[in-house]
């Protein structure tokens, strides 16, 4: 069966709350296209996420604003499966661990 786009969200947020990364949703009024969400690792460490429904890609909007995110030097990605998204973000936060350490 193919996940949703909420399922995927809901998976990826438990996994954040479980492992003391801050998810904060992202919804800026009156400005379209960005990732939806941006989590807070241990040490400060951002990372703007787009989380899609299995099958789905970012519109071409939300791509521009991932690149205008990246020309700053910040770091976005998108998935539209929770467990490639956990996977990336267990990488992350044992980098950010790491680093903090």
């Amino acid at each position: 069966m193919s996940q949703l786009e909420k399922d995927v969200v809901a998976k990826v947020k438990k996994w954040c709350d479980d492992n003391k990364v801050l998810y904060i949703k992202f919804t800026p009024f009156g400005s379209k296209g960005w990732p939806d969400t941006v989590l807070v690792f241990p040490g400060g460490f951002h990372l703007w996420v787009e989380l899609k429904k299995k099958g789905k890609r970012p519109r071409k909007l939300q791509d521009h604003r991932m690149a205008q995110l990246a020309i700053q030097g910040a770091l976005s990605v998108w998935f539209d499966d929770a467990e490639d998204c956990i996977d990336y973000l267990k990488d992350c936060l044992e980098a950010a661990r790491e680093v903090d350490a």
